[in-house]
């Protein structure tokens, strides 16, 4: 905020005057500005590396088509119409543009920068190095968001060279079943287990939080009307607690309920799995999925845990 940032230099600078203040307010600024735009860059170099198959992968995967462009890439070029090009080309022609004008306005800011600090009035590496550290602890937040998007551009590369890989064993149509429907109860199973533990996690700083909140609402005003002093705050406090109750009943209800949808898909799962297995051993060899079938099912497995595991790890953060 402003005023942060005010308190800052004034920590560094007591009589800076508010003219000074301004100038080293616009360098601010523009260092935010350009995080961003590195973020960004970032970003879309990602979305590239995955267009063009450029991700780093193993050699398991020379046998697979590697260009994966992210759904972000594909929906915006679904409306472009050119018949002399191919939507794999119409990507790449997208993406280099964006990456153009990111560089271009990169650019831009890095002048821009460089002619304001070299204007301002004793501004040293010491007053450089305070607004750098206090501009990137103000985009730690955003910092978080883009570094999200870019592990889930990958977490989905990775799935989608798994499920290829998987078709390139030529699966008869059981196994396709068995792999698409291993893989739905898998991410209701993850998805079960980690909304309930971030309700576990997060209940008990709701509960202190609405606490505190409860004391700064508004009591309703027949409370407030009663003249008897004695008499209101003990119904003050009454209806406080009976507000923070029912507040943590609902709460606890909710994470209760989630646990047992958890433990529901978990028993599901394993119990398909049990029953999958034991039908294996009774079929042919020919019938049976091989086992670079079971290891490549077993790391998309892996994959979806993993990815709804750093989706609710980020969505602390939100």
């Amino acid at each position: 905020s402003n005023e942060s940032f005010k308190e800052t230099i004034h920590a560094i600078r007591p009589k800076i005057s508010q003219n000074h203040l301004e100038e080293l307010r616009h360098v601010a600024i523009l260092m935010y500005k350009m995080l961003l735009l590195e973020k960004l860059q970032t970003l879309w170099i990602t979305y590239r590396k995955s267009g063009m198959g450029e991700m780093q992968q193993t050699r398991s995967t020379m046998d697979v088509g590697l260009k994966i462009w992210p759904f972000e890439i594909r929906s915006r070029i679904k409306h472009v119409k050119n018949a002399n090009i191919t939507d794999d080309e119409k990507c790449q022609l997208f993406v280099d543009h964006c990456q153009k004008k990111l560089n271009d306005q990169n650019e831009i800011y890095r002048n821009q920068l460089r002619y304001r600090t070299s204007h301002v009035m004793d501004y040293t590496s010491a007053m450089e190095l305070t607004i750098e550290n206090f501009v990137k602890q103000g985009f730690m937040y955003q910092r978080i968001d883009y570094d999200c998007r870019i592990a889930l551009v990958q977490y989905h590369y990775v799935d989608e060279i798994l499920k290829r890989q998987y078709w390139i064993e030529n699966p008869n149509e059981n196994q396709i079943q068995l792999f698409k429907r291993f893989c739905k109860l898998k991410y209701e199973e993850a998805i079960t287990k980690y909304h309930f533990n971030s309700l576990k996690q997060c209940i008990p700083v709701h509960l202190a939080l609405n606490s505190f909140q409860n004391q700064l609402v508004g009591k309703p005003s027949i409370i407030d009307s009663i003249q008897d002093i004695t008499v209101r705050k003990k119904l003050s406090k009454h209806y406080i607690e009976v507000a923070e109750q029912a507040k943590a009943d609902i709460m606890i209800l909710a994470r209760d309920t989630a646990e047992g949808q958890m433990r529901q898909y978990q028993k599901q799962y394993n119990m398909e799995m049990n029953q999958v297995w034991q039908h294996e051993k009774m079929l042919p060899l020919v019938q049976r999925l091989t086992p670079t079938m079971i290891h490549l099912m077993e790391k998309r497995l892996a994959n979806i845990d993993a990815r709804l595991e750093f989706i609710y790890k980020c969505s602390r953060y939100g």
